[in-house]
């Protein structure tokens, strides 16, 4: 999404703003519904660019991907996940819910020592309210969550990715004041769906594959996680794909 598009939904949402407080009767109801389209709708799209810059690929000349696990760190299933990495000489990113990450600081100490990275999915993950939440609320997700992986790693995360990807007109000036850029993602699994298979998350994912594509798996109770990385990273080795990680100034 280009920023002279952001920019034209948001002189629409403000032109029709104006008119709901300037007109009366019926057109000031029309003025008004229009501009709550225009303000709830790209909060409701997932993974979308609307309200600011997503990052969905990286530029690269090669055949690699951007592997990243949100919803961790998990206590049984991450040691599995970092083992299958480790012997597919791959990296991802872990986009970690704070509150867990305050609870398994050794296991997230692991993850940065075997060369991946942990970005900030929230403090809570308070999926079904986060996209409404009031601008206050979310900073207060953002920065918990940084501060937990400061504490546990001594380092800082570069990336916050929304809970279930919804992304409200809070979330973006929020977010770079704790110095952090919003990923989204090129391909998804679907695999927090219930009974998700982990053939049929692969072959989502495979679907959306091309160099510098963003891959997203999550992982935890009643998920098929060490399956599905497995078989993904099977499948991404038999097409000559490597995950990595990418400079962050080739992450469009």
């Amino acid at each position: 999404m280009s920023l002279r598009t952001r920019n034209q939904i948001l002189l629409a949402r403000r032109l029709a703003l104006a008119s709901a407080v300037l007109l009366r009767g019926r057109a000031r109801v029309v003025a008004w519904t229009l501009q709550e389209i225009l303000r709830l709708g790209p909060t409701l799209l997932r993974n979308s660019s609307l309200n600011g810059p997503v990052a969905h690929r990286f530029q690269t000349g090669e055949k690699e991907v951007w592997l990243t696990i949100d919803d961790g760190p998990d206590p049984e299933q991450t040691p599995r996940l970092l083992e299958i990495l480790a012997a597919g000489n791959a990296r991802a990113s872990f986009f970690v819910v704070g509150r867990k990450v305050e609870w398994n600081r050794a296991l997230c100490r692991r993850i940065v020592e075997e060369g991946h990275t942990l970005e900030n999915h929230s403090h809570t993950h308070p999926s079904g309210l986060f996209w409404a939440m009031p601008c206050c609320a979310i900073r207060e997700e953002i920065v918990r969550c940084n501060h937990a992986i400061r504490v546990a790693t001594g380092r800082d995360p570069a990336w916050f990715r929304s809970p279930v990807g919804l992304t409200n007109s809070c979330v973006h000036p929020v977010a770079a004041r704790a110095w952090l850029r919003v990923a989204g993602w090129s391909a998804s699994g679907l695999d927090g769906l219930p009974g998700a298979e982990p053939r049929s998350v692969v072959d989502r994912l495979l679907g959306g594959l091309e160099p510098g594509a963003i891959l997203l798996l999550h992982e935890g109770p009643g998920r098929r996680s060490i399956e599905t990385l497995r078989l993904l990273l099977e499948e991404l080795s038999d097409r000559g794909f490597r995950c990595v990680l990418p400079r962050g100034a080739d992450v469009e």
